[in-house]
């Protein structure tokens, strides 16, 4: 196991993925104090919402795109074969797979956390909770980028699958709220209405996580913080044993 996460520290490191995802963190934040500077009240606090959003949004694509080549190249080359050939069970694989991938993620949270946190800490708690949301943010989205390229053949279908999951769960608060207004109360869109709740009842809401507006103004309650930890808790482990399940079913 030891093994394996190593050899994808060595593949990050080998394919610049941690000077790329940095270097487009940079830019995101430089371009981010641009457009705060330009703001006539709470420069900082715009500068610190636009460069944590737009360092958030670029972690998670790249995390994404990363897992997700990774594991379809390791089944174009026969490495999986390799490593199956061992004494080590399937299972086993999956969760070096997802620790490898996440110890991946964190060596990318730290800095982005730095790098926010350089800005200027408006709320010491809401930042705190803020940078512990994004780790679990990035733990959560390896094991969706995970499961769907261990699922799907492509890695561009894969990544694709993956991100529109990911705008999803994003979006979710939106469509939620969207739901309420009156017209869907009408016989015709109450279905809609009833399938809209229960996609957001089962699929994780990734827009509880790191909210710009901790960042800024804090937590407003206890529950800014518990809906996360209790995502993360259910979702993460769910995530990695549907990668098992697909994966034991998969024949070599």
């Amino acid at each position: 196991m030891r093994t394996n996460i190593r050899y994808i520290l060595i593949t990050a490191l080998r394919d610049w993925f941690f000077l790329g995802l940095l270097f487009g963190v940079i830019c995101a934040t430089l371009i981010s104090a641009t457009l705060g500077s330009t703001a006539f009240l709470e420069e900082k606090e715009m500068t610190i919402t636009y460069a944590a959003g737009s360092c958030r949004l670029i972690l998670m694509v790249g995390l994404i795109v990363f897992v997700c080549f990774h594991i379809r190249h390791a089944f174009d080359s026969k490495e999986i074969d390799v490593i199956l050939s061992r004494p080590i069970s399937r299972a086993n694989l999956v969760i070096a797979y997802w620790l490898g991938f996440a110890f991946v993620s964190l060596l990318l949270v730290v800095p982005v956390i730095g790098i926010v946190g350089y800005l200027g800490v408006l709320s010491w708690e809401g930042y705190a909770g803020w940078a512990l949301s994004l780790l679990l943010e990035s733990f959560l989205v390896v094991a969706l980028a995970l499961f769907s390229a261990l699922a799907l053949r492509s890695a561009v279908t894969s990544v694709l699958a993956c991100m529109g999951f990911y705008v999803l769960s994003r979006m979710m608060a939106f469509f939620v709220i969207t739901s309420q207004a009156g017209m869907f109360n009408e016989t015709k869109y109450i279905l809609f209405k009833w399938a809209l709740v229960a996609i957001s009842t089962i699929v994780p809401r990734l827009d509880f996580f790191a909210k710009t507006e901790w960042l800024v103004y804090g937590f407003d309650s206890s529950r800014d913080w518990s809906v996360y930890l209790w995502q993360a808790a259910i979702f993460i482990p769910l995530l990695v044993l549907a990668s098992i399940a697909d994966f034991r079913r998969k024949q070599f």
